[in-house]
């Protein structure tokens, strides 16, 4: 697919995609960020794996200002607590190199992806990445 097609398609999709579906392409891609990092690390490239996990912290920061506390503000205070505890943990590992700190942050967003898969399954919004999408995700997510 080339690049022009991919982001119309990718336009497409986010533009019709519910609320639900479009935190779900974003944990997506925040995954898909700190697992870049991972493997920027071991590859030795520290300026890759800085910009990854820069990308992943902005995501999970995005998340973070999307929270709408008014309709349920104890839920929104303890989702908002899990995602200070994911940027907190990237940076703690961006700062330390730490792969453990990438772990828990790993199995947080996992779980967190989980979540939004069972939500967008019982509402009918496609909880199935797909995988064009996937990859052009993380640049859209972003600059967007």
């Amino acid at each position: 697919m080339n690049t022009a097609t991919r982001t119309n398609y990718l336009t497409t999709e986010v533009m019709t995609a519910s609320p639900q579906r479009l935190q779900l392409m974003l944990i997506e891609g925040a995954i898909r960020s700190a697992e870049r990092a991972r493997a920027a690390w071991h590859e030795g490239d520290d300026a890759r794996a800085l910009a990854d996990l820069g990308r992943a912290q902005q995501i999970v920061g995005q998340m973070l200002a999307a929270i709408d506390s008014a309709p349920a503000p104890e839920l929104a205070r303890k989702v908002a607590g899990i995602y200070l505890f994911l940027f907190r943990t990237l940076l703690e590992a961006d700062a330390h190199r730490d792969d453990a700190k990438l772990d828990e942050a790993l199995r947080v967003l996992r779980a967190e992806r989980e979540t939004w898969q069972q939500l967008c399954e019982r509402l009918g919004n496609g909880a199935e990445p797909d995988p064009t999408l996937s990859e052009a995700l993380p640049g859209l997510s972003l600059e967007a």
